[in-house]
């Protein structure tokens, strides 16, 4: 399992670097398209909202994964351990319930708009939206590794 998840965590990275080269190069296009050429291609808006949408999604799993977010940890150094790893966990819950509402709204947000197509790189918007249950899914997989880790009282991250 381990593997697998090693695997599944490498390939979003790698998805998410090829996006912001894919972003970058867009929204490139679509200022010298406008400063030089007084004409924007119709898909460069589309293309880079749809490529900031999946990477700040699936960025946002890879920081849980890699405790990068933002964490308030003043008080660290005057709580016992037990106090910290109990807050841990509380945080991991909330984080769960968090992440499984945004599979289940996630999956009705494509739902409404799978009729919606977007009008420059003619595909559905459900595929824009997918992102939410997507990365969301991957976010249980990481709470489900760290809360395992927190409560066999290991204290290594899926690497």
């Amino acid at each position: 399992m381990k593997k697998f998840l090693e695997l599944f965590f490498h390939s979003v990275e790698v998805v998410c670097k090829l996006l912001m080269i894919v972003q970058v190069i867009a929204v490139s296009i679509v200022v010298i398209g406008r400063q030089v050429f007084s004409k924007t291609p119709a898909w460069g808006e589309e293309l880079t909202l749809f490529a900031l949408v999946w990477v700040s999604m699936l960025g946002s799993m890879l920081l849980l994964k890699n405790d990068g977010h933002i964490a308030v940890t003043a008080f660290d150094q005057w709580l016992p351990k037990k106090v910290i790893r109990a807050l841990d966990l509380l945080s991991y819950l909330f984080l769960m319930f968090f992440a499984v509402m945004m599979v289940f709204y996630g999956f009705k947000l494509m739902e409404l708009t799978s009729r919606n197509v977007m009008s420059a790189l003619q595909i559905k918007s459900s595929y824009l939206y997918a992102a939410v249950p997507v990365s969301s899914v991957g976010m249980i997989l990481v709470l489900l590794e760290k809360i395992y880790l927190l409560l066999t009282h290991k204290d290594a991250t899926i690497e």
